[in-house]
């Protein structure tokens, strides 16, 4: 296990905190703020040294991707240990694509945050259909269900496609909205499958 300066420990307990309390990492824009940091790449320094120590992982892309690793969950008391959440394949948000549920990665949420006996799993968003709420690469925090209610953002699966739309239920049919007016609604009967609600980006 490799040692932390103390400034590096402020700053990992920070984002523990932070998953623990708000169920989501802070940005690097938050740590500047809480630290009085005077630019983001002097945070970024600290962020970096606490990856290559094994302690936190992140995806560059996004704002708030860092989560905490296995090792830093293990420094956690039992009461604090984040509940680990599968990242599994990806998901369009315009032309649907083959829905794969491998788990490509598993990111920590806080157990308070996110209830008891519900079950999650994060989607990636390809496409622009969902812009107005969801953009291409937003990883979605999905909770499994059956049923949702009318507007909701759902993950449905069409003929092993999964697609992420606004799910409104009528007499007959359902339909499956984007928020971008350059897609057509899709019109569905009963040949597809609720995989589950957005519930967070």
């Amino acid at each position: 296990m490799k040692s932390l300066t103390d400034r590096q420990k402020q700053i990992l307990d920070f984002v523990i905190n932070s998953i623990n309390d708000r169920g989501y990492p802070p940005s690097v824009r938050d740590i500047c703020k809480h630290f009085d940091i005077q630019s983001p790449q002097g945070a970024q320094r600290h962020l970096n040294a606490l990856e290559k120590k094994g302690y936190l992982k992140r995806d560059a892309r996004l704002a708030r991707s860092l989560s905490v690793t296995a090792l830093s969950a293990s420094m956690m008391p039992a009461a604090e240990k984040p509940e680990w959440i599968p990242v599994v394949g990806d998901v369009a948000a315009g032309a649907p694509i083959l829905a794969q549920e491998d788990i490509v990665d598993q990111i920590p949420l806080s157990k308070d945050w996110l209830g008891i006996g519900k079950d999650y799993f994060f989607l990636r968003v390809k496409g622009d259909s969902m812009a107005e709420a969801i953009q291409p690469g937003d990883l979605v925090l999905v909770e499994r269900a059956q049923t949702a209610n009318r507007g909701e953002i759902v993950v449905a699966l069409l003929e092993d496609e999964a697609t992420c739309k606004r799910y409104f239920p009528d007499k007959n049919c359902v339909r499956l909205r984007s928020d971008n007016p350059r897609y057509d609604d899709i019109v569905v009967a009963n040949e597809f499958k609720l995989l589950g609600k957005v519930k967070a980006l």
